[in-house]
């Protein structure tokens, strides 16, 4: 299969290379964050509010959980816009290429996210109206969550593709590419990243001091609500490590390299003791919790990073032979214009001099920058040179071959020993005649 080498356009990126590369996996790392509290927020409303239709203390729950969605879907969508552009600038070929692919599905993007939004604000605001048909609010609710499962999807879609030029003659639109090898895994693995991580944003949310008299719950309730999200985070992070391996082992081979594998071995490692601080809070006594929920998240948060720069080592890896395709193609097309523009203006130098008359051309290209047909400007004007030489064409070729200074308020002409005796005179003889 024939790898596409489009042409880039040569323009200097605005800032170094290593620094847009640093911001790209920072803002990336905060975006993906607050998509993951979006998402899960969202997934977790849901399933409370199903559990809430026969325990009335998870409809409360529900409700609460939904209070943060709003505002975790906002930061997500701000947080979204730098990672774009940097992506967007560093990529543009692969980005583009990939966009364009997938297009009816990727511009669905804005009214997708739209209408999300718009039942996640009717989910969330109009709570009390829905209180008589609880089926209609769950459906409301199951149709939003399932958009913003959908949603992630279609970026995870493109930014696989964009990764893998090798694929882009074969893809037919958007479920083509998300059928592509390693896409379905890489969703597996975010959706368990997206219950991991609002699952311990939750046992965060629930542990605070003031959570007890929001929700109205005794403490012994409180702590079960927090066992309840453990639950999920370390059934989370079970189902990404397994997913996570199945993602590495099909992953295609020219994005391998030692530095990533060890990036992934070293963002396993730090999640071992989260796991087992979220075991103990699963196995202790009813009304006891170890918690530790700072020491766990910041192991999860650690592993992120490293991961983020994994992900960051294989993109680069994966592309860099396709990138100095780009670049050789993009240097010989840019050679090839400035061949055929000097061509070009050859040629028409060539047909200019062939249409003029004897020493027309030699005139224009030594003369004509200092004498005018009839102003004095560096030079006396052609007029005046035609009075004073009128029939002497030899004059002016002498003079030409040893010129002096006649007018003091002028420059001494130069020389011009570098024209012939006859371009003297077909020079001489096109002045006196024009």
């Amino acid at each position: 299969m024939t790898t596409p080498i489009p042409r880039d356009i040569p323009l200097p990126l605005p800032a170094p290379e290593g620094f847009l590369e640093i911001l790209l996996i920072v803002s990336f790392l905060i975006h993906i964050l607050f998509v993951h509290l979006m998402v899960g927020g969202s997934l977790f409303s849901l399933v409370c509010q199903i559990r809430g239709l026969k325990s009335p203390d998870y409809e409360k729950l529900a409700y609460r959980i939904m209070q943060t969605v709003t505002v975790n879907k906002s930061l997500a969508v701000v947080m979204g816009v730098a990672p774009l552009l940097v992506i967007n600038t560093l990529y543009a070929p692969q980005f583009y290429a990939s966009s364009a692919l997938i297009g009816d599905m990727w511009m669905a993007v804005i009214p997708l996210v739209t209408v999300a939004f718009l039942l996640a604000y009717a989910h969330k605001f109009w709570w009390n109206h829905f209180i008589n048909i609880p089926e209609l609010h769950i459906g409301i609710a199951a149709l939003e969550t399932g958009l913003f499962l959908f949603i992630p999807l279609i970026f995870m879609t493109n930014v696989n593709l964009m990764l893998f030029p090798e694929y882009w003659p074969q893809v037919k639109g958007f479920f083509s590419a998300m059928l592509l090898p390693n896409v379905l895994q890489r969703y597996l693995h975010f959706i368990s990243a997206t219950i991991l991580f609002s699952s311990l944003f939750f046992v965060w949310w629930s542990g605070r001091k003031s959570f007890q008299d929001e929700v109205g719950f005794s403490r012994l309730r409180v702590i079960s609500v927090r066992r309840f999200f453990y639950a999920f985070a370390f059934g989370a992070t079970v189902f990404q490590i397994l997913t996570g391996l199945v993602v590495f082992a099909s992953l295609p081979p020219q994005g391998m390299s030692w530095g990533f594998t060890l990036l992934l071995m070293l963002g396993g490692l730090l999640v071992l003791p989260a796991m087992w601080w979220m075991w103990q809070n699963l196995t202790y006594p009813s009304h006891l919790l170890d918690d530790r929920v700072k020491e766990i998240t910041t192991c999860f948060v650690c592993a992120a990073i490293i991961m983020g720069i994994a992900r960051h080592d294989y993109r680069e890896n994966a592309l860099a032979d396709h990138k100095s395709a780009i670049a050789e193609k993009t240097a010989n097309y840019q050679a090839a214009v400035k061949d055929a523009g000097e061509q070009a203006q050859l040629t028409a130098i060539t047909q200019e001099s062939q249409t003029l008359v004897p020493g027309e051309s030699a005139f224009n290209l030594n003369c004509a920058a200092c004498h005018h047909p009839t102003l004095t400007t560096v030079g006396p004007a052609l007029q005046e040179i035609k009075e004073i030489y009128a029939n002497n064409p030899a004059g002016i070729a002498a003079w030409t071959k040893a010129p002096g200074k006649k007018r003091p308020d002028t420059m001494k002409m130069p020389g011009f020993s570098q024209l012939s005796d006859d371009e003297l005179t077909a020079i001489s003889q096109y002045l006196l005649s024009h």
